[in-house]
C-alpha cells in the first residue's frame, strides 16, 4: 500500500516563533535549513521527505532558505549547510549538519518522538471488532503477563475495560499509566477516550441534544455534547469544526473545553489524517 506524502512548511522569521518554537509544544519540528545554491541540500531533501512521510504525522517537517532568512538563520546559530534542528516543546533539543546516513537521522528521531501506537490488526482487533470484549480482555491479560512493562497493552486493555463498562476500573488504570509515562501516545488516546465516553454518558440522547441546538445554537453544552458523539461514532469533520467556532467565538468557555477537545480529539484521530494537521495549523493561527 502507498503512503501519500507529508508536504513540509516553508518557515520564515516572521512566521517561526508560530510555526516552529510554539507549534513543537504538541508536535515535535524538524527544521532543516537550506539554500537554492547548496548541493548537499538538495541530495538531503528527498532523505528528510520520505522521512516524514514515513513516521506518518509524528514530528512536522520544515524548512528554512537561508539565502532569503539570513537573519533567522543567524539568530539559531546556523553556521553550514544543510543543517537540520529538531524543536520539541518550544526548545531546540538536537541537530545535525551536512548529509549523514539515514540511520544516523533514524536515530536522533526516535530518540525524541514519543512512541508510534502500533496498529490493531491482530486477533485481539478482531474480538474487539465483534463485540467479543471479554475474550480480547483475556488475550491482552496473556500478554501483559508475559510483558507487563509494555505500555501499549495496558492501555489497550484499560480502554477494554471502558468499553465493557468497566470505567472506574480503566480510570485506576490510565492513573497507573499517567503516573508511569504520560507522553505515551497510547496513553493521551486513552485518556482523551475516556473524557469523551464519560460527557457522551452523560448526555446519552443524541437526538434531545440536537434539539436543544435547533431551539438555541447558543447552547455550547449541547454544541459540545453533539460534537463528541460526532467524533466517537467517527464523524470527525463536524466536531472539529464545532470546537473550531468555540474557540473562535467562545474561548473561555468552559475554562478553554474547546481547546482541550480539539487537543483530544488530534489524540483520537491520529496525527496521520489530513484533517488533524489542517485544524492544527487554523487552530495555530487563532491562538498566537
Amino acid at each position: 500500500m502507498s503512503t501519500s506524502a507529508v508536504e513540509s512548511l516553508t518557515v520564515t522569521g516572521a512566521s517561526f516563533m508560530k510555526d516552529v518554537v510554539e507549534a513543537s509544544a504538541q508536535i515535535p519540528v524538524l527544521v532543516d535549513f537550506w539554500a537554492p545554491w547548496c548541493g548537499p541540500c538538495r541530495q538531503l531533501m528527498p532523505m528528510l521527505d520520505r522521512l516524514a512521510t514515513e513516521y506518518a504525522g509524528r514530528f512536522r517537517l520544515a524548512k528554512v532558505n537561508t539565502d532569503e532568512e539570513q537573519a533567522l538563520a543567524t539568530q539559531v546559530g546556523i553556521r553550514s549547510l544543510p543543517t537540520v534542528v529538531l524543536f520539541k516543546n518550544g526548545t531546540a533539543v538536537d541537530h545535525f549538519s551536512g548529509v549523514v546516513p539515514e540511520s544516523q537521522i533514524r536515530a536522533l528521531l526516535d530518540k525524541h518522538l514519543p512512541a508510534a501506537t502500533p496498529a490493531r490488526t491482530d486477533e485481539v482487533q478482531t474480538m474487539i471488532d465483534a463485540g467479543d470484549y471479554a475474550s480480547a480482555r483475556a488475550v491482552l491479560k496473556q500478554r501483559i503477563n508475559r510483558d507487563a512493562e509494555n505500555v501499549e497493552l495496558r492501555a489497550q486493555h484499560a480502554e477494554l475495560l471502558m468499553l465493557d463498562g468497566c470505567i472506574d476500573e480503566s480510570r485506576s488504570e490510565l492513573d497507573a499509566l499517567v503516573a508511569r509515562d504520560p507522553r505515551h501516545a497510547a496513553v493521551r488516546r486513552l485518556a482523551a477516550l475516556l473524557d469523551f465516553s464519560k460527557l457522551a454518558a452523560a448526555f446519552p440522547d443524541v437526538k434531545a441534544l440536537r434539539e436543544r441546538v435547533a431551539s438555541d445554537p447558543s447552547d455550547l453544552e449541547a454544541l459540545h455534547a453533539v460534537a463528541v458523539h460526532q467524533l466517537l461514532g467517527g464523524n470527525v469533520e463536524p466536531a472539529l469544526q464545532t470546537w473550531m467556532d468555540m474557540l473562535r467565538n467562545h474561548r473561555t468557555y468552559g475554562d478553554g473545553l474547546a481547546q482541550r477537545s480539539l487537543l483530544h480529539a488530534f489524540e483520537l484521530t491520529g496525527e496521520a489524517d489530513p484533517i488533524v494537521g489542517q485544524t492544527r495549523r487554523a487552530m495555530a493561527r487563532l491562538l498566537f
